[in-house]
């Protein structure tokens, strides 16, 4: 019996622990706010943010994909989203933690799927530019097979 006890109250400090550990996340990141940001087109986001970086406009379709997948799990406009945008700022804008929409970012695109974990397990996947960088890579190397 004593061991059984002592069991729930492990088990129960162990729960505490976690469901402390997931408020600390969402709260971890300001949500963000793109209420004042104009709303820019596919075409008008590669030119403002990737031609100049030499990134071919064959990527766009691989662009917009990232967009609109992050846009479908954070209930944010696509066209409001910036390359420097933090995933957790964007997934705390809709109340979510940034496990959350990383996860759906490894559903979205599983063939980079172990990329996007092993990159974030090393702190190196932050940023929608980091999830637009691993999808148009990938694909890129898909098309050049």
């Amino acid at each position: 019996m004593k061991y059984i006890i002592a069991a729930l109250v492990i088990g129960a400090l162990v729960g505490m622990l976690l469901l402390r550990r997931r408020s600390a996340e969402r709260l971890a990141f300001k949500p963000l706010d793109v209420s004042g940001r104009k709303s820019l087109s596919i075409a008008e986001f590669y030119r403002a943010y990737y031609a100049e970086a030499g990134l071919n406009e064959a990527s766009i379709p691989d662009i917009r994909a990232v967009l609109d997948a992050v846009a479908k799990a954070s209930n944010l406009a696509a066209g409001k989203l910036e390359p420097a945008d933090e995933l957790g700022a964007i997934a705390a804008a809709n109340g979510l933690s940034r496990a959350f929409l990383i996860a759906h970012l490894g559903e979205a695109f599983p063939e980079v799927r172990a990329e996007i974990q092993r990159k974030t397990a090393a702190g190196d996947f932050t940023k929608l530019h980091h999830a637009i960088a691993l999808v148009v890579n990938a694909r890129v190397q898909g098309r050049n097979r």
